[in-house]
């Protein structure tokens, strides 16, 4: 999976690792397939998270 990425999206994928390990410091994260995938199951859950309060922070506000 990794090594047919280009540059640019290995940076993102490299990144993104970076902030999971940040957000879990007591978490063993490596780069590879089952760290990527779990990156980038809890960025798209707290995208979601935070995509929904920004809705709620909208409706409060008008």
């Amino acid at each position: 999976m990794l090594e047919r990425l280009s540059q640019s999206q290995f940076e993102q994928i490299l990144n993104m690792v970076i902030i999971y390990k940040q957000v879990h410091p007591n978490k063993d994260v490596y780069l590879n397939e089952r760290c990527v995938k779990e990156a980038i199951n809890y960025m798209q859950i707290a995208g979601k998270e935070l995509q929904n309060r920004g809705v709620n922070l909208n409706q409060s506000m008008d």
